[in-house]
């Protein structure tokens, strides 16, 4: 291939690979619209805040130890396998979900089935666009994640009108499907790497620096060496406290709007509108990474999410509940974004698969934690109050571990 054809995006297979991924990270929605369920399944089972958004937590610690398995999967074998497992998992598990007469049968079908099913809807879009791209990184990442908050607004919308004319039932029905539809299909077209295709990495003719870690390395000694990383155990602490607040305002924020009053689809286009303007927040995040490094967006972005909880604690209506959704989601949009970038730049893109499952395993301690701790909060005092100012002081810590990050490259030797 000619160097024109090299570096032309309308022509470059690593763009037609993005845009695979970014309906992969679109299954993201299970995890991220799960409280537009939770009134309706305590209403009917007779559950209280605690054991209703339970089901949210261990779905998303089940992701967390699938997260690390896809990971390791998308540095060893064709992402395109993976996908279609992780298809069938999510897809049949959520579609089950509406089948579930009871807690246990609910707990595995969503937490345990879906679970498993989610985990590579982050790690393989966010290592696997590393692999095809030097220059334009950001932009390319920033796009792949768009299809997280996409996801999240075309499910919450759909499940806001399906649940209170059909009931949550048809919702799980209809989820199921169409995330399945979103792996299945896209995945025809990814793969791993472009010396698969004959090509070199884009910008890769210009000597940009490659990265790190060998393809295939030793997996015990990588994880020997991550575990005394400085880089990466921050990363891994920014992911942990980032995703408690985020669970909160993924299992609770519906519920929240509800109680106000504020009708079910609303509340759902409250949700859904976190998913599309994170997508926006990923697409120009991609550009600030870009022009300002991936470490201070990092910090940016952690502190605009900040912000956006402390003001959380103000709201009283829906127009107030949409304001806390443009800033939010313009800073988790970014972070979501800027936290991969990070990790591909300081620690290397050889392994990354396998370190960005790691690292979002993260996400499955941090969503078990905060989906869980705003139901019981709830429960004891009657409020969401409390649960938004933990969400504020974890942000505080997130960016705490993000200031503490810095280009590590004692990686490169595992082999």
């Amino acid at each position: 291939m000619s160097d024109n054809q090299q570096d032309n995006p309308k022509l470059f297979y690593g763009w037609i690979v993005v845009i695979a991924l970014t309906f992969v990270g679109m299954t993201s929605a299970a995890q991220m619209t799960f409280g537009i369920y939770v009134l309706d399944l305590a209403r009917e089972f007779g559950w209280n805040r605690a054991l209703t958004s339970s089901l949210a937590s261990f779905n998303n610690l089940i992701y967390g130890i699938s997260a690390i398995i896809t990971g390791i999967l998308a540095d060893r074998c064709s992402p395109k396998k993976t996908i279609w497992a992780a298809g069938l998992l999510l897809g049949g598990g959520l579609f089950l979900s509406g089948l579930a007469h009871n807690y246990w049968q609910l707990l595995f079908f969503f937490g345990v089935l879906a679970g498993l099913g989610s985990g590579c809807c982050y790690s393989i879009p966010s290592s696997v666009v590393q692999k095809w791209f030097i220059e334009r990184r950001g932009v390319a990442l920033g796009v792949s994640m768009c299809g997280i908050g996409l996801g999240v607004f075309i499910v919450s919308l759909m499940i806001g009108y399906i649940i209170p004319v059909y009931g949550w039932r048809a919702g799980f029905f209809a989820e199921g499907v169409l995330l399945f539809l979103f792996m299945f299909v896209p995945a025809f077209f990814i793969v791993r790497d472009p010396e698969e295709k004959g090509l070199l990495p884009y910008g890769a003719k210009n000597n940009h620096p490659g990265g790190g870690l060998n393809n295939h390395p030793n997996l015990a000694l990588l994880i020997k060496k991550l575990i005394s990383n400085r880089t990466f155990l921050c990363l891994y602490g920014n992911q942990f406290f980032t995703c408690i607040a985020l669970s909160i305002v993924s299992t609770h924020v519906v519920p929240f709007a509800e109680d106000m009053g504020i009708p079910k689809l609303a509340a759902a286009s409250a949700m859904g509108l976190v998913g599309l303007f994170s997508g926006v927040g990923r697409l120009q995040a991609g550009f600030v990474c870009d022009k300002i490094g991936f470490k201070k967006s990092l910090i940016i972005f952690c502190s605009l999410c900040c912000i956006a909880f402390l003001y959380l604690i103000t709201v009283k209506n829906l127009w107030m509940l949409y304001i806390f959704v443009v800033i939010y989601s313009l800073g988790y949009g970014g972070k979501a974004m800027a936290l991969p970038g990070l990790a591909g730049y300081s620690l290397g893109t050889g392994s990354l698969g396998t370190i960005m499952g790691l690292i979002s395993s993260a996400y499955g301690l941090g969503g078990f934690t905060g989906s869980i701790l705003g139901g019981w909060i709830f429960d004891h005092t009657h409020s969401y109050v409390w649960a938004f100012i933990a969400g504020t002081v974890c942000y505080v810590v997130a960016i705490t571990f993000a200031f503490l990050t810095k280009k590590e490259t004692m990686l490169e030797g595992v082999s």
